[in-house]
């Protein structure tokens, strides 16, 4: 599991920074002891936080927003990215789904309008790869083959 998002924005409320900092470790200690269950409600909060900000949209520099803005979203991404992760270790399917498919969502968009780094792409790869074993899973197999299509569409664009 990947470690948490770490959040550093001029921004953002200082406040929110200190208790992202706290959950940071908190969820570190748990996953340093194989807690995945125990990291869940630490996520869901960074998720919460994140998903709580927002940027105020300037009169000048716009492309400088833009980038920030887009920061932004990578770092919602990765927040449901990893509570997603910590649903699927304990089989919570659904509830991994849900998380997965936000994440998915936003790094398509990202990735659609050119505005994705080079790494995205193995991450979307890895999170059809989770989609694919939740929906198998729950006996979904029609959308089980929906997300190796989507997979085998990103490693044919690589090539």
């Amino acid at each position: 599991m990947p470690t948490p998002q770490a959040l550093h924005s001029s921004s953002i409320n200082p406040a929110n920074l200190v208790e992202l900092q706290v959950l940071t470790q908190v969820i570190t200690q748990l996953q340093s002891t194989n807690d995945i269950a125990g990291t869940i409600p630490y996520l869901a909060k960074i998720v919460q936080i994140v998903n709580n900000q927002k940027l105020s949209k300037p009169t000048t520099q716009l492309p400088n927003y833009y980038k920030q803005l887009n920061q932004l979203r990578l770092v919602q991404a990765d927040a449901y990215s990893q509570l997603a992760e910590a649903y699927f270790h304990t089989h919570q399917f659904i509830k991994c789904e849900s998380n997965l498919l936000a994440s998915v969502r936003i790094w398509e968009k990202l990735v659609q309008h050119g505005n994705a780094s080079e790494d995205l792409k193995p991450r979307l790869k890895q999170a059809y790869a989770m989609l694919k074993t939740c929906y198998e899973d729950m006996g979904k197999g029609q959308l089980a083959q929906h997300m190796e299509t989507k997979s085998s569409r990103i490693s044919s664009d690589d090539a």
